[in-house]
């Protein structure tokens, strides 16, 4: 998969994702999505347009929350945009994991230094 010219892994959740999104747009729209259809799309609008990045993040800050993922994890993905697991970390490059780990420190110099998050 390449984004902004960068090939980029292919997550092993991905055609079951898509295949969940093609599902929800049939549903949504009453038709297969054509070439130019965003496959991620804004659940709200009339046409097929892409999802808001900022609708997505916050969506995804609010699911993180109320499945009760550590705090930690929520502060590094506001700061970094990525989610990192065991099972996904090895793809990152170390620049992409530093930053990740950085934002946890970040966080857990916040929190004991009673700085509110």
């Amino acid at each position: 998969m390449a984004h902004n010219g960068k090939r980029m892994p292919v997550p092993a959740e991905a055609p079951e994702a898509i295949a969940c999104q093609l599902e929800a747009f049939r549903k949504k729209f009453g038709r297969d999505p054509g070439p130019d259809d965003p496959i991620f799309f804004d659940p709200d609008a009339e046409e097929p347009v892409p999802l808001n990045p900022q609708q997505y993040e916050q969506d995804m800050i609010e699911t993180m929350a109320q499945a009760g993922i550590n705090p930690a994890f929520i502060y590094a993905f506001k700061r970094t945009g990525r989610i990192v697991t065991e099972r996904n970390k090895h793809r990152l490059t170390e620049e992409e994991l530093q930053r990740w780990n950085d934002a946890i420190s970040e966080y857990e110099h916040k929190v004991d230094s009673g700085k509110v998050i």
